[in-house]
């Protein structure tokens, strides 16, 4: 499972660095290829300097952001005095960096040119396709690394660094998804939460007066339509996650019988314990699997208690962040 935010793919980063290539600008774009022991950020994590002097991502802050800066203006400085801009791989330890975490990074740091174009107008293609690829970075000649796209074999399913190769590859294309069936006021408060937090949100709702892109501007998509008819309308994946907060219980249990089937990484749907217990064996007669009727966190969200629809939408983006952050894999699967 994948956190794009602050990684080539992050759309702002991606986009960023697209558009000053194409104006005639230099970048420098910094990377963590590897990470060993504590470190704020880890592998995929990813900072463009800009001609203006602006950064855009970060690496984790501290010293080890310091270094990425000092280099980044090192190498636009050269290149627009007409000098060498010779890439760098280096590990930079805990000795060298002197972070508190203590933790060691394999830093990278190269100018992007004309020839960056390619591999960047690839992975935009790869995101709006919504397949899945692979980004490959070749460092065996440290001072001409090449960078390329896959988007079939067997791929990586998590950033990993190859030490005998000198080969970092990581999964990119279309980011996940987190539907949100039901737009109102719980909804309406949890949209902006989420994407404040990294996620793509859908919004769903059967009510047209409720469905205004207005009432949803962190949204990606608003759409109104049947609950019954939504695999008509949605392509839920099992990387995807769902929240349900319908207007009624029937709705509910209307969007449960369809998505479940998709497997998505996480379901959630509001409603209390008494409800819970209806729900889940109103599925089952329906056809659903009782683990997978099990496995629906209902009532949803993490307990602290909440009332209000903002403080309920926090204690719901709680919980999905967790989950994000547990279905990351911890060792990669795979090779590029």
């Amino acid at each position: 499972m994948n956190d794009f935010a602050g990684t080539i793919n992050d759309p702002k980063i991606l986009a960023a660095a697209r558009a000053e290539l194409a104006a005639g600008r230099p970048v420098a774009l910094a990377s963590l290829l590897s990470t060993k022991g504590s470190m704020p950020r880890h592998e995929g994590a990813r900072m463009l300097g800009l001609a203006d002097g602006s950064y855009l991502g970060t690496v984790g802050g501290g010293n080890i952001e310091f270094i990425v800066q000092r280099r980044c203006g090192e190498l636009l400085r050269a290149a627009s005095a007409g000098g060498p801009t010779p890439a760098s791989l280096e590990w930079m330890t805990h000795e060298k960096n002197a972070m508190a975490c203590g933790g060691d990074a394999l830093l990278a740091v190269r100018l992007l040119g004309a020839g960056d174009a390619a591999w960047l107008d690839d992975l935009a293609r790869a995101v709006d396709s919504g397949e899945a690829a692979w980004l490959v970075e070749d460092w065996s000649d440290p001072s001409a690394p090449r960078v390329f796209v896959l988007c079939e074999g067997d791929g990586c399913d998590v950033p990993a660094w190859d030490e005998g190769r000198l080969r970092y590859a990581e999964p990119v294309g279309a980011e996940p998804v987190c539907y949100v069936f039901g737009g109102g006021h719980v909804g309406q408060a949890l949209v902006p939460v989420l994407a404040s937090v990294g996620f793509v949100v859908d919004v769903v709702d059967d009510r047209e007066g409720v469905c205004d892109p207005a009432n949803f501007p962190a949204a990606r998509n608003v759409t109104c339509g049947a609950f019954e008819d939504l695999d008509s309308y949605t392509h839920i994946t099992p990387r995807d996650y769902v929240v349900v907060l319908t207007h009624g219980h029937l709705g509910d249990a209307a969007v449960l019988e369809r998505v479940l089937p998709h497997r998505p990484a996480y379901v959630g749907c509001i409603g209390s314990r008494r409800k819970a217990a209806f729900v889940r064996d109103a599925l089952v007669e329906r056809g659903i699997d009782r683990a997978a009727a099990d496995a629906v966190h209902l009532p949803i969200g993490e307990d602290i208690l909440a009332v209000t629809p903002a403080e309920i939408a926090v204690s719901i983006a709680a919980q999905i962040i967790r989950c994000r952050a547990e279905l990351r894999p911890q060792k990669p699967h795979g090779k590029v």
